[in-house]
């Protein structure tokens, strides 16, 4: 089997979400892709969470 297009789509998607985190962090508006809404910081105690209020953006990273 060939997975390059595979990897490449999943390489992709993770710089998108990580230019997203970048920019959130970086105290930029930025807004979901699919519902246009402004996407907002969510800290807790293990993990930062990007999304916005449809949850059509749900990014989280762990902070341990």
């Amino acid at each position: 089997m060939d997975f390059s297009d595979l990897n490449k789509a999943t390489a992709n998607s993770f710089n998108k979400q990580k230019a997203i985190i970048k920019k959130v962090l970086a105290g930029q508006s930025v807004y979901c892709p699919s519902c246009k809404q402004l996407l907002v910081l969510k800290p807790s105690e293990k993990t930062l969470k990007v999304e916005c209020l449809k949850g059509c953006t749900d990014i989280q990273l762990e902070t341990e």
